[in-house]
């Protein structure tokens, strides 16, 4: 009895234990299985299980957390063949988010224990979450056999875990991630990867179909993608390499795209231009390394052509792309109408250097600009891309063969232009640019140069510029004029209106233009500096080659508005001084005071003065006045002195077809009206006035019924003179009667004076005096015919302006050298 009842103690006392065991179950199972799975890198949070009343394990709540990555278990049912699991959550951590976290869980290889016999496990349902996808990923998974799972419902896949390793064979299509994530329209694509994990590295193998479709209003685009990519992420260094060069990535856009450009000039030029077919390729592996993604080389090339865009060295930060982004740029691009365009850009940290090259062979025919033979090239740096506001500096040189802007023809055009912006928004433009020739109409520009400079302040709320300009040109020709080393140096204020400053030179001469340029008004004010006039023989030979400045000083002022056509001014000339053909005009001066209104000039009354004017006579100390009316100039009350008298005419308008001047004469010493050969023995002295109406008119200038009258006695000498001494005897009855003219005392003469046109002179004389050693009066009447024009050139006094001439010819070529 004794040892039955010990037998029951016993029992009592094991089935107390089970008992207290089974009910303080949960605590002794957290405290043997927590150290030992801890060995393998995994920690109990939560653990709850009983058993069944066929003694199977039903665990209702089971939570572990490994490497960071936390799994909570609930309604569990184990037995040695089976273990099933109701339900599960999976919440995978954003690593790469907390790299700068000290308290991070460091990954480590897989170094599983799994045991060679085990219960299959089964998970009904598991919902994962993690921060690369929006909604969790719902998934079923059913061990096949140990340690192969094959996954459904979201995802399909076959898993095989391995004490190392982890495998497995993934396929996505479009309508597995639409459940989870927002899906572009008319996107198709199937991947099949081959996913190992060993705890530390993600290994990827995948076939990539993907085709995308866009429709951009009229304008069909298509993205596609074909062929095998390989990628590793290392977790612990969060490093990432991919190899994308066995795909195939084409893009493409419809013709009908161009149907939205409405203008057909600009929709053929930019259709013969630009490829509609692209290949992207990525020849070399990408990696990402922490934050920084590295891209060796990427190639944009055209299916047609040999247009390209080469990206390489490429890296930059993920957290701050713009500002940290390094690489290589290669443009390379040619096209129906564009021979070549080159770029090269580095870009590092937000500094660009560039390097541009351009030909054309024409512009396109739609623009007002029409040119061919185009070239540029040069360097484009920029300091910093992206700041506010942008340092750059451009240096470019351009050249064109032809060019036609509106009617003007330019020939061979080339220009260098400077260009820099700085961190203070100020501008500062320089072009240097030359022209062989240039023709607008019917004016001819040859070598023509520019130096332009212009700066401006951009932080200003409006704008504002200084303009500094130097423009030559070797020729300038018009059909009216030619000018030679013109020159136009040029300051300007461009603001709400533009002020500038022209100092032109041609030809040596001097004039200052200043004006002020807005919508409703253009002011003006030309100076011209005091400056000799003879600077104005280039422009004088043109219009009259015999006509020759040899003296006198120019200056003037002029203010008006151009777009009134108003202007008003004054001019003044002093020591005037010119030739033309054998005629001398010697110190003339005066000051002119006009207005111009309405395409009329008016002049006011104002005095002149001419010392000298030697025309066959020599005409003295001339004054009169001078004035224009309605573009008419005319001179009036002419008074000087001539042949040792004075004479006065009323009024001469030089542009004016038919008028009549009266020139009076008075106190004229007849003998020097009546100059002849010294040796020709005839001698005239006395005193003559007279009046000449001079008519001029289309046909040219006549003298009608001019009178010429002796004022107080004369006398007529002739002595020795061959010829009268002929007529005397050839005419034996007139010898009595010529012989009183030999020594005759005048009393009255009188003669009438006709000029024609063509020169000749008719003169009516009249002649009555008296003989004193024959005691005879005489009354004598004569008929003399005459051309002007020769007799003037015959005259002695020729010879004393030929002189002159020499002289002043002489006196400029001097002052001209």
């Amino acid at each position: 009895m004794s040892f039955k009842r010990i037998s029951v103690g016993l029992l009592g006392i094991v089935l107390s234990m089970v008992l207290l065991a089974y009910l303080f179950r949960l605590p002794l199972t957290s405290w043997y299985l927590t150290p030992m799975l801890s060995k393998n890198g995994v920690a109990l949070h939560c653990i709850d299980w009983s058993l069944t009343s066929k003694l199977d394990l039903n665990i209702e709540k089971l939570c572990l957390t490994y490497q960071g990555q936390q799994i909570e278990l609930a309604g569990i049912i184990a037995n040695k063949q089976q273990v099933t699991v109701s339900r599960a959550n999976l919440t995978l951590s954003n690593q790469v988010s907390k790299q700068s976290d000290s308290s991070q869980t460091e990954f480590k290889k897989l170094a599983l224990v799994l045991p060679e016999q085990r219960p299959l496990i089964s998970i009904q349902q598991l919902d994962v979450v993690s921060p690369f996808t929006d909604n969790p990923v719902r998934l079923a998974i059913r061990e096949k056999r140990l340690n192969h799972f094959t996954i459904s419902r979201d995802i399909s896949a076959d898993v095989e875990i391995s004490n190392y390793e982890v495998k497995a064979n993934l396929t996505l299509d479009e309508k597995v991630l639409e459940r989870f994530m927002k899906l572009p329209k008319n996107s198709h694509f199937t991947t099949q990867s081959q996913v190992n994990f060993d705890g530390i590295t993600v290994a990827i193998k995948s076939m990539v179909n993907v085709n995308y479709q866009h429709a951009l209003e009229q304008c069909d685009l298509s993205f596609a993608t074909e062929g095998s990519l390989s990628a590793k992420y290392q977790l612990n260094q969060q490093h990432l390499n991919a190899d994308l060069s066995a795909l195939r990535n084409q893009f493409s856009a419809h013709q009908d795209c161009f149907i939205s450009i409405a203008n057909q000039q600009y929709q053929s030029f930019i259709r013969a231009q630009l490829p509609l077919a692209w290949q992207l390729q990525i020849a070399e592996p990408l990696s990402v390394d922490g934050e920084l993604l590295s891209v060796p080389i990427v190639k944009l090339q055209a299916n047609e052509g040999q247009s390209e865009i080469k990206v390489s060295n490429t890296s930059l930060s993920l957290q701050n792309p713009l500002t940290s982004l390094k690489s290589q740029v290669g443009i390379h691009f040619n096209s129906e109408d564009i021979s070549e365009f080159k770029l090269d850009a580095h870009l590092n940290d937000g500094t660009v250097k560039s390097g541009f090259q351009l030909s054309l062979n024409s512009l396109p025919a739609f623009l007002d600009l029409q040119a061919d033979g185009i070239q540029a090239k040069g360097k484009l740096n920029i300091d910093e891309l992206f700041a506010s506001p942008i340092v750059a500096q451009l240096n470019a040189n351009v050249s064109v063969k032809n060019a036609l802007i509106s009617d003007a023809t330019i020939a061979d055009f080339t220009s260098t232009i400077d260009a820099e912006h700085n961190a203070q928004q100020h501008l500062i433009v320089k072009a240097n640019s030359k022209v062989k020739s240039l023709n607008y109409n019917d004016i001819n520009a040859a070598k023509i140069s520019n130096e332009l400079t212009l700066r401006t302040d951009l932080s200003a709320g409006e704008l504002f510029a200084d303009i500094d300009a130097k423009t030559s040109a070797a020729k300038l020709t018009t059909p009216e004029l030619t000018l030679n080393k013109l020159s136009v140096v040029t300051n300007a204020l461009q603001s709400r209106a533009l002020q500038a400053t022209h100092h032109v030179f041609a030809d040596g001469f001097e004039v200052l233009i200043s004006h002020h340029m807005s919508e409703v008004a253009h002011p003006f004010e030309l100076v011209i500096p005091e400056q000799t006039i003879a600077k104005l023989n280039p422009i004088i030979y043109q219009f009259e080659p015999l006509a020759t400045v040899t003296d006198g000083v120019v200056s003037g002022i002029i203010k008006g508005d151009v777009n009134l056509q108003q202007a008003q001014g004054s001019l003044h000339i002093d020591k005037f001084s010119a030739l033309y053909n054998d005629y001398l005009a010697n110190d003339f001066a005066v000051d002119l005071n006009g207005k111009f209104n309405s395409g009329q000039l008016n002049i006011a009354t104002t005095k002149f003065t001419l010392n000298e004017l030697r025309a066959g006579a020599v005409v003295k100390n001339i004054q009169g006045q001078l004035q224009v009316t309605a573009n008419q100039p005319c001179a009036a009350n002419l008074t000087g002195q001539v042949m040792g008298g004075e004479f006065v005419v009323n009024s001469y308008c030089p542009l004016s077809d038919n008028q009549t001047a009266t020139v009076k004469f008075e106190n004229i010493d007849a003998s020097k009206l009546v100059t002849l050969d010294a040796e020709s023995g005839i001698s005239l002295s006395g005193r003559l006035a007279g009046t000449l109406p001079v008519v001029i008119s289309k046909q040219g200038v006549e003298v009608k019924q001019g009178q010429l009258v002796n004022q107080g006695d004369g006398k007529l000498l002739i002595t020795n003179n061959a010829g009268f001494e002929a007529v005397k005897a050839q005419q034996q009855e007139l010898s009595t009667t010529l012989s009183l003219l030999e020594n005759l005392d005048i009393k009255k003469l009188r003669s009438s004076v006709n000029l024609k046109p063509d020169g000749w002179l008719h003169l009516g004389v009249n002649l009555e005096g008296y003989n004193e050693a024959q005691q005879q009066a005489v009354n004598f009447n004569y008929n003399h015919e005459e051309n002007v024009f020769t007799l003037l050139r015959a005259l002695r006094l020729s010879d004393e302006i030929t002189q002159r001439v020499e002289k002043e010819y002489a006196k400029k070529g001097s002052n001209d050298g």
